[in-house]
């Protein structure tokens, strides 16, 4: 709650800014870290990248343009801190890039400056207002939250926990425990996931996953679709339920079986995994998943 509400009111600040236009990089700057540092990164306006490595340093390239504010950066080994100290939202954002050790925590804040991560494997907790987050890489834990911007996720992590509005969230090689949030933003999953819950009020929701022996999936929508696809050979027992909606079968030999409070359940191979499905308003489809080359869901 405490993590929303400052997003929503750095939301309003940045309501009435236009886009900043980026600056040039400028001279590096070099911290001897250790492997599983601590970074974390405060750039309000311009954009954020980093790139993962295999050295125990830490390199920041980037510098505020005239009126653009400081850019502030310490630390020692155990922990870094790169902050641009604008003072109010300034006209004109600044371009960081950040290559960091692979295992380094990392912890970044913006308010429209994208945010890009690559090449990650340990903990990444991201936020930003209305600025798009895009994560590669395969971190142990994952966190990303942004008011409108859309996550573009393609990071099996252990546990990734992703939140938007209005934004898209879209991951790509899903595994672990998913979780993924939305109000009007659509959601769109593919993987294989131990348990995931996807959930959103009008965004539709997507899911192309198969789901582990034991495990479950929940999806959830007010008054949006929900279309889950199942790879051959999955051994999931679906209970699907919407109450202004329909619910319909194109998984071969899948037959529904009616169940309490309008619920229809269906029992595909082992039926070994659970999928529950429900909406108050929105159509349920199940679908078997046909290889493509397009990898997106």
């Amino acid at each position: 709650m405490r993590r929303t509400a400052c997003l929503l009111l750095a939301a309003s600040a940045v309501l009435a800014l236009r886009p900043a236009p980026l600056v040039a990089q400028g001279p590096a700057r070099r911290f001897a870290v250790a492997p599983d540092a601590s970074v974390r990164i405060v750039n309000l306006v311009g954009s954020v990248r980093v790139i993962g490595w295999d050295r125990d340093s830490l390199v920041v390239t980037g510098a505020p343009p005239e009126g653009g504010g400081t850019l502030l950066a310490g630390g020692g080994r155990a922990a870094v801190k790169v902050v641009v100290d604008a003072g109010p939202l300034p006209a004109v954002g600044t371009a960081l890039e950040i290559h960091a050790p692979r295992m380094a925590r990392l912890w970044i804040k913006s308010a429209t400056a994208p945010i890009a991560v690559e090449g990650m494997r340990g903990e990444i907790d991201v936020a930003t207002v209305s600025g798009q987050i895009s994560i590669r890489g395969a971190p142990s834990l994952l966190t990303a939250e942004s008011m409108d911007g859309d996550l573009l996720i393609e990071a099996p992590a252990r546990v990734t926990r992703l939140k938007t509005a209005g934004g898209a969230i879209v991951v790509t090689g899903a595994a672990g425990d998913v979780t993924a949030t939305s109000v009007s933003g659509p959601i769109r999953l593919r993987g294989s996931v131990i348990t995931g819950r996807l959930e959103s009020v009008s965004g539709e929701i997507v899911c192309n996953a198969g789901v582990a022996a034991g495990g479950r999936l929940d999806l959830q929508t007010h008054e949006a679709p929900i279309t889950l696809l199942l790879p051959p050979g999955a051994g999931v027992t679906v209970e699907a339920s919407t109450y202004g909606g329909r619910t319909e079968s194109m998984i071969p030999g899948a037959a529904g079986k009616p169940t309490r409070a309008k619920a229809v359940q269906y029992v595909i191979g082992s039926g070994r995994a659970w999928a529950v499905l429900r909406s108050l308003k929105g159509d349920l489809t199940l679908r078997q998943a046909l290889p493509r080359p397009n990898p997106s869901p």
